[in-house]
């Protein structure tokens, strides 16, 4: 309504008048990083765990390892649309969106010895871990295929219309046609495989063999692995991240708390930057890489130069906050906390700048 101008006391003193509080603002992270909601997910759990954004349908897929569930959460409405059972101990989650499908894997598996058995040739009798894949239309699943040991980080290959996932104690990885819903090989990795990403600049995917301080590489094509760049200065390689179209590499090493930028092709390591204790998921946004540790820091790094990272600082997000999701479109970064105060929430930040 336009008229008069209130009383000044009515402007500034109805913030300060007795008995009427002030709203206090969201807190700041490291004056970084706004609070925008921390959603209640249920009960405090031991472990969330890996998460995927699908921006097309504003969805996150999030793993809650503790709960044995997978998490469906609506980003634009910020709250969980439903949680599917079935999945114990599942750690990695990957959304294809052009496939309408969310793969998911499943440590604690529902693949029986008989059927693992029956598909020896694959080697795929070692272990009872499973590659679940649902439907993003429907949320059913439609189908459950052997992955081995302990099925971890998953990666897809636009071109041959593949889905690899690293099995992080089975010293390999798994390969499905992501057509037939096949496992199609059994890809030795030479040691304990952390994270898979597939790079389409140079047509190969990428594993960090945490035994061996190495990056392994894989024809994605032909199924096999044809070489290793050495990680001279990295404990225990865990964490990668590969930028779209720039053949880098970045290395998370989760003993010696060290960033490695890699050349994907001549395999120089470029720089060597310090992370939070624990480094585990890597995520990027535009021209921003986010480390989240288990210590509960935050890594921020602005890669407008690919090949040389500049570090922004750490800032504190919360106890265990080693997994972070990001929306392209609105940059909020999400981050599940297993136990935040007695009860497990998916913790909703957005960037001041």
């Amino acid at each position: 309504m336009k008229g008069r101008a209130l009383p000044a006391l009515t402007l500034a003193g109805l913030l300060t008048a007795p008995g009427l509080a002030a709203a206090a603002p969201p807190p700041a992270f490291g004056g970084r990083f706004t609070l925008v909601a921390d959603v209640p997910l249920g009960p405090a759990a031991n472990r969330i765990d890996y998460q995927s954004f699908d921006p097309t349908a504003h969805r996150l897929y999030v793993s809650l390892m503790g709960a044995g569930k997978l998490l469906v959460f609506d980003t634009a409405a910020n709250k969980p649309l439903k949680q599917l059972d079935g999945f114990p101990k599942t750690t990695g989650v990957l959304v294809v969106p052009q496939l309408h499908r969310v793969y998911a894997s499943v440590p604690g598996g529902g693949i029986g010895p008989s059927l693992a058995q029956g598909l020896g040739m694959l080697g795929l009798s070692k272990g009872h871990g499973a590659v679940a894949i649902v439907d993003t239309d429907t949320l059913a699943e439609i189908a459950r295929l052997p992955g081995g040991v302990f099925p971890d980080g998953i990666a897809y290959d636009a071109k041959d219309n593949r889905i690899f996932v690293s099995d992080e104690m089975g010293s390999a990885v798994t390969a499905i046609d992501a057509a037939q819903n096949k496992v199609i090989a059994r890809i030795g990795a030479g040691g304990e495989v952390g994270n898979v990403q597939y790079d389409p600049a140079t047509a190969k995917l990428y594993a960090p063999i945490q035994t061996r301080n190495e990056l392994a590489i894989f024809d994605a094509a032909e199924n096999k692995r044809i070489g290793a760049t050495p990680l001279s200065r990295c404990q225990h390689p865990h964490g990668l991240a590969v930028p779209p179209g720039t053949s880098i590499g970045y290395v998370a090493c989760d003993e010696n708390d060290v960033l490695v930028t890699v050349d994907l092709k001549t395999g120089k390591e470029l720089s060597h930057l310090p992370l939070g204790h624990d480094p585990d998921v890597l995520t990027m946004d535009g021209k921003r890489l986010y480390v989240a540790s288990e210590s509960g820091n935050l890594s921020s790094f602005d890669i407008a130069d690919p090949a040389a990272p500049i570090a922004l600082g750490d800032v504190f997000i919360g106890k265990g906050a080693h997994s972070v999701a990001v929306d392209p479109a609105t940059h909020r970064l999400y981050f599940p906390l297993a136990d935040a105060g007695g009860k497990s929430v998916l913790r909703i930040l957005a960037p001041l700048s």
